[in-house]
């Protein structure tokens, strides 16, 4: 899921198996069930080719989102989404904070008569405190490879409009030859970015960087705000690491300002007592520690899922997610979803504000363009190449 400078960039070489959300345990909300209207693969609506079994991908249609798909403004549904998610977190913890992930087309607004013309979307950046930029120096479609000028300059110009904003942006590059990874944080110094050069696919991140061997800009200072952060580590399983207290344990003897981190070992969520262990780094000094949540896909082995739901089974179920059929789109905007993520002491949020995390980073939110019109979605879903040798 690397660089994001524009839609159709987007769709076109933009990986997307990063997306794998973040829950923790707590009771599933019971939610209504209704069979919704589905899309039909076929000439003229090309659909999805489904990936059970298949080693290819046709070219993608949207889900269909029912009859209010003409009258909907998909990215302003997800903005307001991230808005809703932001307020009822701060109504439980007004310390909580919310990072972005992806959002390079929902911190501007287009105009409707010129997509060239563009506004400031300042509701949606007042509603978050920081954003995730990927691939802005490295990893454009594969480890190591760097993103052509154009792409660059169009992710500068968003990160400025982020930072002109008040907003702290994070950069996750991919590389693995240490010329690429010094590049990456000279860069980002000079950028004013805080960086991480992330040495696997986002899915394959079971694993501490191993150069350099300590954290860029180490330093003893407690954070307490994303101001604070000079440095992050992003970890996508900790079960990687062994059982709970091995994972927690490993990641405490670090001195990194931030750990992102999935909530669930296996199975199991992260125990309130692994979160806490997380907190602090290995000089002793207070660090933040954010959950990934995933607010665009529902998945089959997260704790919400019901052992009767199916696509189409409840109605805001949409169509499996190209190469991770266990994973499906959801139409978001339904206050159905919206339970699961939000709102009360069953829900997604509540649980990790509960468990003890200081933030959340958002993930999944450029699923909108699964559900617009006449939007090819060939080669969103690839997966990343793994390595730059």
């Amino acid at each position: 899921m690397l660089n994001m400078p524009s839609d159709q960039a987007f769709l076109t070489r933009l990986t997307r198996a990063v997306l794998i959300g973040a829950a923790v345990v707590c009771a599933s909300p019971a939610l209504a069930q209704q069979p919704p209207p589905t899309a039909t693969p076929g000439p003229g609506n090309p659909g999805f080719l489904r990936v059970q079994g298949q080693t290819a991908l046709d070219a993608l249609a949207p889900p269909t989102a029912g009859a209010l798909a003409p009258l909907m403004d998909f990215r302003q549904e997800m903005r307001s989404l991230i808005e809703k998610i932001a307020t009822y977190a701060r109504t439980q913890n007004p310390a909580f904070l919310i990072v972005a992930s992806d959002p390079s087309e929902l911190i501007i607004k287009r105009d409707v008569q010129d997509e060239k013309i563009i506004s400031p979307a300042r509701t949606f950046m007042r509603s978050v405190d920081g954003v995730l930029f990927q691939g802005v120096y490295y990893g454009h479609g594969a480890v190591g490879k760097a993103p052509p000028p154009e792409v660059h300059t169009e992710d500068m110009e968003r990160i400025a409009l982020a930072k002109r904003n008040g907003l702290t942006v994070l950069a996750l590059d991919f590389a693995t030859k240490p010329t690429a990874i010094d590049e990456v944080y000279r860069n980002a110094r000079k950028d004013g970015l805080i960086a991480a050069a992330a040495p696997r696919p986002l899915p394959e991140l079971t694993e501490l960087p191993s150069y350099p061997s300590r954290p860029n800009g180490e330093n003893p200072k407690n954070i307490l705000s994303m101001d604070d952060v000079r440095n992050f580590a992003f970890i996508s399983d900790p079960a990687a690491f062994g059982r709970q207290d091995q994972f927690a344990f490993k990641l405490h003897d670090t001195n990194f300002d931030l750990l992102i981190v999935d909530p669930f070992s296996g199975r199991e969520a992260l125990s309130k007592r692994a979160v806490e262990t997380l907190k602090y780094k290995k000089l002793g000094a207070r660090r933040l520690v954010f959950a990934r949540m995933d607010i665009g896909t529902a998945a089959s082995y997260r704790y919400y899922w019901q052992p009767d739901w199916k696509e189409g089974s409840p109605p805001f179920i949409s169509t499996p997610y190209p190469m991770d059929p266990d994973r499906y789109f959801v139409e978001y905007w339904t206050p159905e979803w919206q339970q699961v993520l939000f709102g009360d002491n069953q829900s997604y949020l509540y649980g990790l504000i509960a468990q003890g995390y200081d933030g959340v980073l958002l993930e999944g939110m450029r699923n909108y363009l699964a559900f617009e019109a006449n939007v090819e979605l060939q080669n969103e879903f690839a997966p990343l190449a793994a390595a730059d040798k």
